[in-house]
């Protein structure tokens, strides 16, 4: 009986960790989605191309529906947050706000990590002295 029991509890152990391990997948590709998009944006921005708005907006949506099924409660509202910064928020706002996302993103894959909103800024930019504007705006916004 007791092998039997333990037999038992060892599938379903197994059975938890596959399921795990699926969702954990699939979280990580929701996460790519989002990445892409946004880097996507950030090429054609810098690049100075046309943006074709119909594409970019359902790639944004394909992102959001896998987010909002596999992504964390925090990844979610720090999203939503984001979105809705874009309306009527200032730029430093939106910037934050984005960076957000992209750290509980790299929390959520990475665990505890060394990357902070800087390097993020810094790997975005690839420009020290723009990432020095950001922050000279981020003081700005403070004294505000």
């Amino acid at each position: 009986m007791c092998a039997y029991l333990g037999a038992l509890l060892h599938r379903k152990t197994e059975r938890i960790k596959i399921m795990e391990g699926q969702l954990s997948e699939k979280r990580y590709s929701a996460y790519a989605k989002l990445y892409d998009f946004f880097y996507e944006m950030f090429k054609n921005t810098k690049d100075d191309r046309n943006v074709n708005n119909k594409d970019m907006r359902n790639k944004l949506l394909d992102a959001k529906k896998e987010l909002i099924m596999y992504g964390t409660d925090e990844v979610v509202f720090a999203l939503n947050n984001y979105l809705s910064s874009l309306t009527d928020a200032s730029t430093y706002k939106q910037l934050d706000s984005f960076l957000d996302v992209m750290l509980l993103i790299r929390k959520d894959m990475c665990g505890e990590t060394k990357i902070n909103r800087d390097a993020i800024l810094l790997n975005i930019m690839q420009d020290k002295k723009e990432l020095q504007k950001f922050k000279d705006m981020e003081l700005t916004n403070s004294e505000q």
